[in-house]
C-alpha cells in the first residue's frame, strides 16, 4: 500500500468511527437527528429520525458504547464499515457505507446507509 492509499484508508477509518458515534449519540437522545449535518445523506438522517421515534435496538439498556469498528474499502471512493457496540451486558452490531465526497457544504466521508441490529 503507497503512502496516499494508506493515508485514505486513515482518513476513512477516523470518519467511520466519527459517525458511527454520531449514529448512537442520535439513538441516545443525546444529540438530534437535524444536528447530523453533512456527514450523512438526507435519506439516513431520515431513517435515523424514523429509528429514535421507535425503539431502537436494546436501548432500554442503557447508553450506546462503541466497542469496534472494521472498514473494508471496496473502491478509491467508497468504504463498508461494521462494528460493535455495548448496552449494558448485551453486544450490538452496526453496519454502514461510507463514500467520500465533494460538495459546496462538505468534503470528506459521508454515510451514504446503515444498518442497525
Amino acid at each position: 500500500m503507497n503512502p496516499a492509499e494508506r493515508q485514505t484508508s486513515e482518513d476513512a477509518q477516523r470518519g467511520a468511527e466519527h459517525a458511527l458515534r454520531l449514529i448512537l449519540e442520535v439513538l441516545d437522545r443525546r444529540r438530534t437527528p437535524a444536528r447530523l449535518g453533512a456527514l450523512f445523506t438526507p435519506t439516513v438522517v431520515e431513517s435515523l429520525k424514523t429509528l429514535v421515534n421507535s425503539q431502537p435496538p436494546g436501548r432500554s439498556l442503557g447508553a450506546a458504547s462503541l466497542r469496534r469498528v472494521h472498514v473494508s474499502r471496496c473502491a478509491k471512493h467508497s468504504a463498508e464499515v461494521f462494528g460493535t457496540y455495548a448496552r449494558g451486558p448485551r453486544i450490538f452490531a452496526v453496519a454502514a457505507r461510507l463514500e467520500y465526497r465533494k460538495t459546496a457544504r462538505h468534503s470528506g466521508w459521508t454515510v451514504t446507509s446503515v444498518r442497525i441490529r
